[in-house]
């Protein structure tokens, strides 16, 4: 898995932030439901301000699900997929998906609190496909992108070809944290990186 730059200082507080933000979300709307939560309870909660609140997120129902902003995901699959210095796209896509969502993979606890939540409600199942749609379209295109530059010969549906390896490279990272979290969450995140990669490539050539 490519080294990623340490955060400056204001990166880490907006990280954090965000972060409380999430919990308190997430705690409120457990013990609270979530038509009784709002946002000033959340703000709150976070020991940070409304008008704070929403320079994170749109709207509670993003907070609970840590809804990440879809600019800040557009330009981290644009560097790492359609930008990719690599020719293994399969590690492009992979690593693209662990810069994006790993830094919350170790946050086990408020994982289950939200999949309790989702299955609850059923709004933020709606809202969470909604996200899920928009990342893997964004991804599909930058995967056109990155075979457009490196194929003489495109395949004649690219952007099926590009909708099947995302979807298989998605598919194999959610195993990988399950396995992670069925054996205790104690190994580091590069193994569940590595696992994620070995699971798409077995995939693969077992379909060949």
């Amino acid at each position: 898995m490519p080294d990623t730059p340490s955060l400056g200082l204001r990166d880490r507080k907006r990280l954090e932030t965000r972060l409380r933000i999430e919990t308190a979300a997430v705690e409120i709307v457990t013990t609270e439901g979530l038509d009784g939560a709002t946002v000033d309870m959340i703000s709150e909660r976070a020991e940070i301000s409304p008008r704070t609140f929403f320079n994170y997120f749109d709207s509670k129902e993003d907070a609970i699900l840590g809804i990440q902003d879809m600019g800040e995901v557009q330009r981290s699959i644009e560097s790492g997929v359609a930008s990719a210095d690599t020719d293994d796209l399969v590690y492009a896509i992979v690593s693209t998906m662990f810069q994006i969502f790993g830094p919350m993979a170790a946050r086990t606890q408020l994982k289950a609190q939200r999949m309790a939540l989702v299955q609850e409600h059923p709004r933020l199942l709606s809202r969470q496909i909604h996200q899920f749609t928009q990342l893997n379209s964004t991804m599909a295109a930058a995967v056109v992108e990155f075979l457009s530059k490196r194929e003489a010969t495109l395949p004649r549906d690219p952007e099926h070809v590009a909708e099947i390896a995302v979807a298989t490279c998605v598919a194999s990272v959610r195993i990988a944290v399950k396995e992670w979290i069925a054996d205790g969450a104690t190994a580091d995140i590069d193994s569940m990186f590595l696992r994620a990669i070995g699971l798409t490539r077995e995939t693969l050539n077992t379909l060949q």
